[in-house]
Order: structure tokens, then sequence, then C-alpha cells
């Protein structure tokens, strides 16, 4: 049976060493202030950036949200970008994503009027910073590699072209795996899977991973979201190593924002 990645017991080790970062900041008269923006009602975003700014404030840093209807304006959205930007005290801007629909077709000019310098949420192309998932991952595979004291080469990721997909791909070959990239339209999906060590599914399609898509002792990360991309007491029986939805790469991925916070901070 699989290894339980416990995501909510690993981000609270990881808060209290942001924590004391904090307290250094702190020192320096400075509390690092997150400016989080969300537009319409979509009930997950909702609940995400409550998330947050909860976690946020557990150690020590500032979040304010601006809530915007469902009906603003490119206009109005970019002209709140620009004052954030041009505000010192916010050291991060994030956009909720995904976007009402009549702003959806803007996100990439959207998005890319965020200073690089507050780009906390790692979604310019020329963010200094890692996509906040796409580290958590990363975190995640660290660990089931020191737990299973095991070489990992191969990771199949399951919605490779999508909105988290496309930053873990690139940063997993950065970290030299090799990727097999697949969608959820892929046919032969468990052909390509079972060649991976890890598969790790950001197709937000519930249970579209099942125990016949995984081999044996394979590595399964799980970033469905809401709802679970893997069918997880099937695959459970069958895996090494495994993340739950919720409470496994979730908690993790917002300490990894914090920290991209702090380090905007300086």
């Amino acid at each position: 049976m699989a290894i339980i990645f416990d995501g909510r017991a690993f981000a609270a080790q990881k808060k209290e060493l942001l924590k004391s970062r904090i307290d250094s900041l702190y020192k320096k008269g400075v509390t690092p202030h997150l400016a989080s923006i969300i537009v319409g009602d979509n009930p997950a975003s909702l609940l995400y950036v409550g998330l947050k700014k909860k976690a946020a404030e557990q150690i020590g840093a500032k979040v304010d949200i601006f809530h915007l209807g469902n009906d603003t304006r490119k206009e109005e959205l970019v002209g709140l970008i620009e004052s954030l930007n041009n505000n010192k005290s916010v050291h991060g801007i994030m956009i909720q994503l995904p976007l009402p629909q009549g702003l959806s077709g803007d996100k990439e000019t959207i998005i890319d009027k965020i200073n690089t310098k507050k780009d906390v949420d790692g979604l310019r192309a020329d963010s200094p910073f890692l996509h906040p998932t796409s580290k958590a991952v990363i975190e995640i595979l660290n660990c089931a590699k020191t737990l299973l004291k095991r070489k990992l080469e191969i990771v199949c990721v399951v919605g490779s072209s999508g909105m988290v997909g496309t930053p873990l791909v690139k940063e997993l070959k950065k970290e030299g795996y090799g990727v097999i990239e697949c969608s959820s339209l892929t046919k032969n999906l468990k052909e390509k899977t079972q060649d991976a060590d890890v598969v790790v599914s950001t197709t937000g399609k519930e249970n579209i991973i099942g125990a016949e898509v995984v081999k044996n002792q394979a590595i399964v990360i799980d970033v469905g979201s809401p709802k679970a991309d893997v069918d997880f007491d099937k695959v459970f029986a069958k895996a090494a190593f495994i993340t739950p939805v919720p409470g496994g790469v979730g908690p993790v991925t917002i300490t990894c924002l914090l920290e991209n916070l702090i380090e905007a901070t300086g």
C-alpha cells in the first residue's frame, strides 16, 4: 500500500520556517503585503482566496482582497493592477484564475500588466518566481524520493498544456526529469503512463486516473481541483506514494505562494 502524503503537516512545517523569515522582516519595519484580486463569484475561487488569506495571516503577512463583479471591464481591472503596482507597501499581486468569460480572452494581456517583481504567482513568462503549484510538486517529488530512497527519472504529466501543466513541464525538464506530456484526451494514456516513475495529473477531470493507468509502485501526484483527478481508493492499493485531495498538493501550493511573497518583500 502507498505512503499517503500529508500536505497539511508538510505545509505546517514550512510555515514555521516562513514565520521566522517574517520576524526578521518585522525587525526592519516591513510586513509582507499581498494584494489578491478575484473577479466574479466562482465558489472554488472564493474558497481558494479565503484559504490563502488565512494561511498568510497565520504567519504574519498582510492580505487585501479586491473582489470585483462579473461585469468588471478590462480597463477597470487593469487600472486596479496599475494602482497596486505603484503602491510601494504592496509586495505581491495575484489574480485568481479562471477569469469570467468576458475577460478570459484577455487573460495574458491582463496578467502582463502585473509588475514582474510583484508577480508572486509566477504567471508572467518573465516572472522571477516559480509558479507555486509547480514549486509544490517539485517539493513533494523530493519528499517522495527521500522517503522511498528511490531515483525518479520519468514523469508523465496529464494535462501538460493547461494552466498548471505548462509551467510544471518546463520546471520538471529544468530539474532534469524526462517528461511524457499527455492530456485528458490522450487515447493511449495507459501506454504512456506505464513508462513513468511518476504520474502527475492536472486536468480537473474527476477520477481520470484509475488503477489501470498507473504502473505498480509508481508515485502519483494529484493536482486535481476542486475534485480529485485520481481514483484514490483504487490507485492507493497499487502506488508507492500518493497525494490525496484535499490535503495534498493544495496546502503546499499556498505555502509556496507565501514563500514567493516573502522573497518579493526582500
